[in-house]
């Protein structure tokens, strides 16, 4: 009698994982997606040779990517491994060449972000520009790529440059590096900041195929309005260049309060 009950037992467990295995075997696999982003500042395409202004230095850090369904759910976007350029859900991009006006950068550029989604109708992209706290905060020397760039971490804010954007003209310049301030602790043990400054975008009219522009016009322009002259801002309170320039960005500085979302990011037209 035992052993019927055994034979039986195994018998259910065996038609329990082939039938698991059917399921699997009938789900689609996932798709592939590339997303290409574009820099420009306007109407025109923006590199470290534009003339009359020129990109200086765009780079900035993507994560909690996902694309979004017609009925709103949120879909993430699982960022293939590449060693180079992303990990996990984080990935780096890097626009600047290291010629011309961004003599200061590096060779290497990235403007791709590369994963796979589950087979489905889109309609929307929705990203953070910046690094998840633990990883933000912790060791940058034990960090693996693209988090080992030191170009792109602040010792003395304990944390990484989610954006460093900048442009120059053949009279003047401008550039912004935004990342976390304010914050209690040290590297390894921070207990949090009181201006994250994470940019959240959302691109409702995102799908598939399409490139999204990140205008930098949008930031410079800004940053001009109040006394028609650029200035720079590395996220400091006593900056009051970065006042205009984190409006643009979607964040509050200080007790200047963001009344839109960000505008640096943007579909491109089709």
């Amino acid at each position: 009698m035992m052993l019927k009950t055994l034979i039986s037992a195994r018998l259910q467990l065996s038609g329990l994982i082939l039938a698991i295995a059917g399921i699997s075997a009938c789900s689609p696999p996932p798709q592939d997606l590339r997303i290409d982003f574009a820099a420009q500042f306007g109407a025109s395409p923006a590199n470290c040779d534009s003339a009359p202004t020129a990109m200086s230095d765009l780079r900035f850090y993507v994560s909690d990517a996902a694309l979004v369904a017609a009925d709103g759910t949120r879909t993430p976007i699982g960022l293939g491994i590449n060693g180079r350029w992303q990990q996990q859900d984080l990935a780096l991009l890097d626009f600047e060449d290291g010629q011309g006006a961004c003599a200061n950068g590096t060779p290497d550029t990235n403007t791709i972000l590369l994963g796979q989604v589950p087979p489905g109708e889109y309609r929307g992209l929705e990203f953070t520009v910046g690094v998840p706290f633990t990883r933000n905060h912790a060791d940058p020397l034990a960090a693996s790529a693209p988090l080992d760039d030191s170009s792109m971490h602040w010792h003395w804010r304990s944390g990484y440059k989610f954006l460093r954007v900048g442009v120059a003209t053949p009279d003047d310049g401008f550039w912004a590096h935004v990342g976390s301030s304010a914050c209690h602790g040290r590297v390894q043990a921070i207990s949090g900041c009181d201006a994250p400054n994470r940019i959240a975008v959302s691109l409702p009219d995102f799908v598939p195929g399409d490139t999204v522009v990140v205008d930098l016009a949008a930031i410079v322009l800004i940053s001009q309005e109040d006394d028609e002259a650029l200035a720079n801002c590395s996220s400091g309170p006593a900056e009051t260049s970065c006042i205009a320039a984190f409006a643009a960005l979607g964040l509050d500085f200080g007790d200047h309060i963001a009344t839109e979302s960000q505008q640096l990011f943007r579909v491109a037209a089709r």
